[in-house]
């Protein structure tokens, strides 16, 4: 884990040094699609990637590009997080490597209860979460409420 966040520390600092995350930023939020555009494409790409690897490194890896151009698009950080996290977790419960749905399975130790059985119980929490995800989009006051107080 130390490793895994030392080699983080390091890409993101390479990146910064690189002038990547100034050169994004410029593309996407003067190009057509603009802010709400990039923040769309950065949530699907979360999702997609939650599908497929753990939550860390999803953020390790995404985080140092994508945060300069939220902040250069003028988002609130905390809400971003927020995001973040809740596009993370709807990714971890999809197929085919939902990696949390794998947690339930070896838990259960039951072999009658199958992959299919549980990615079918999860779809009205994922369904859930993707509300969720839209209402704090639509209102960002959701998520910054307990840290303005």
């Amino acid at each position: 884990m130390l490793f895994l966040i030392l080699a983080a520390t390091f890409f993101s600092r390479m990146l910064a040094m690189s002038g990547l995350p100034a050169a994004v930023a410029d593309a996407l939020l003067s190009g057509p699609i603009g802010p709400l555009g990039f923040l769309v494409l950065y949530l699907l790409l979360v999702i997609a990637l939650g599908c497929l690897i753990d939550s860390i490194s999803i953020m390790l890896i995404v985080l140092p590009i994508a945060l300069p151009v939220a902040e250069a698009a003028g988002f609130d950080l905390i809400w971003f997080g927020v995001l973040t996290v809740v596009a993370v977790e709807i990714g971890l419960l999809t197929p085919p490597f939902g990696l949390s749905v794998f947690t339930i399975k070896a838990a259960l130790n039951d072999p009658s209860v199958g992959l299919a059985d549980i990615f079918r119980g999860a779809l009205p929490f994922i369904t859930a979460m993707i509300a969720c995800l839209a209402l704090i989009i639509a209102f960002p006051g959701i998520a910054t409420f307990l840290a303005r107080l």
